[in-house]
């Protein structure tokens, strides 16, 4: 069964590669080894480091679906089509909460494909993932010059958000769907055609991701539709030109107003409350030493401005290295020790204009906004480590691209020269 998946899934490699490799044949072979590996490495981490274990319950759960399939196909389909609590099946199952069933259901067709392996399944959730990877990467290097190194570093390369968006975990193919995403986002602001199979992969990237990580998608889509109307408006109209970071807030909270009344934890009577509720909960179970601590946090818009700046710092910058207990939060802390390294770069040198500033504004928003509400209710910093891979890449490119830290570190390395 392995060797089958092996061949399978090198020819689907060898395709890929042909076809999207173009002038950076090295680059993409170590990507993907490194994303393969990756998928690997999670599934050792959370079986013996981690005591939660959530990529394991996942398979284990999607491996009963499967085996339901061997044995009553049409049991299965009507479980994948209508899910209640009155089919056998649902009392067997540890997942049974909407987005985490939403992913059993996905690992299913995999576990079933794959005789029930684990690992030939991570395997092929991380090639899935870096094929969205890599067609964002590619869109990035197309659209802004002299981009190759920081869209690589951010999107193929940056060791925490490759870890928890390989594998079998949700972050996988959320985060693929984002890719997906902000790819055509770009190419349309950037006065490209998406072709139709690109607007399919948009309407199933768009599904996937919201019914798995709907708050970064409800997020993402507000930002993307706001500069889109701004596009467009500022293409009919010269007096929007002259009010663009006006017009560019109003639009925004317009399409929030219009949002809130998409998902029961959106309606603005509901939100803070969910917000706090989700905080004091990560209170509850956490030890002092691992959360991140507010001043008098409550379900208020004044106490959510006035924790937003700890939230974003935290959210980008912590754990320290002294507050670092156990090898991954030592690693998580020389990562973030690097982001504040680069990020300080920026304040140290003047940088050049980003080249299309509503793009750039866009990342930041989202980047900034989702930070913030992450890191407040999700307090915990070895849970915001996974969680902050929504926004991580993005920021990571920002701080990255024309970086003159970094710059001068790749003028001086010989391989990386281009």
């Amino acid at each position: 069964m392995m060797f089958l998946h092996v061949v399978i899934l090198g020819c689907f490699v060898w395709l890929h590669f042909k076809k999207s490799a173009g002038d950076h044949e090295v680059l993409y072979g170590f990507a993907l080894l490194f994303k393969l590996s990756m998928g690997i490495a999670l599934g050792l981490v959370y079986r013996y480091y981690y005591q939660a274990n959530d990529t394991w319950l996942f398979f284990e759960d999607a491996a009963k679906l499967a085996d339901l399939a061997r044995e009553d196909l049409r049991s299965y389909i009507q479980f994948l089509w209508r899910t209640d609590h009155t089919q056998p099946v649902w009392h067997l199952l540890a997942n049974t909460q909407e987005r985490s069933l939403f992913f059993v259901k996905i690992v299913s067709g995999f576990a079933m494909i794959s005789g029930n392996s684990y690992w030939i399944t991570a395997i092929y959730f991380s090639f899935i993932s870096f094929i969205s990877c890599w067609y964002l990467f590619q869109t990035v290097i197309k659209n802004f010059a002299e981009s190759s190194k920081a869209a690589a570093l951010a999107f193929l390369f940056f060791p925490s958000v490759v870890f928890w968006s390989s594998g079998i975990v949700k972050e996988t193919l959320a985060l693929a769907g984002l890719y997906c995403l902000a790819s055509v986002f770009i190419k349309i602001l950037k006065g490209d055609t998406a072709t139709w199979v690109e607007w399919v992969v948009v309407l199933f990237s768009f599904y996937v991701a919201w019914s798995l990580k709907y708050y970064w998608t409800a997020l993402f889509m507000e930002v993307v539709s706001t500069s889109l109307i701004m596009f467009l408006g500022q293409k009919r109209s010269v007096s929007l030109q002259r009010f663009k970071l006006i017009g560019w807030v109003f639009v925004f909270f317009a399409l929030i107003g219009i949002a809130s009344l998409l998902h029961p934890n959106f309606y603005l009577s509901r939100f803070l409350n969910v917000l706090i509720m989700n905080h004091d909960e990560f209170v509850r179970i956490s030890r002092p030493e691992a959360l991140i601590h507010y001043y008098q946090l409550t379900a208020s818009w004044l106490s959510i401005f006035l924790n937003a700046p700890w939230a974003l710092f935290s959210g980008l910058f912590r754990p320290f290295i002294m507050e670092a207990n156990g090898l991954i939060p030592v690693l998580a802390s020389l990562e973030n020790l690097v982001l504040l390294i680069l990020t300080g770069a920026l304040f140290f040198h003047k940088k050049p204009q980003p080249a299309d500033r509503l793009l750039f504004f866009s990342a930041v928003v989202y980047v900034v906004l989702l930070c913030v509400f992450l890191a407040l209710s999700t307090p915990n910093l070895g849970s915001l480590s996974r969680y902050r891979v929504g926004f991580l890449p993005f920021f990571a490119f920002i701080i990255s691209y024309r970086n003159p830290w970094l710059q001068y570190l790749f003028a001086r390395i010989s391989f990386l020269r281009t």
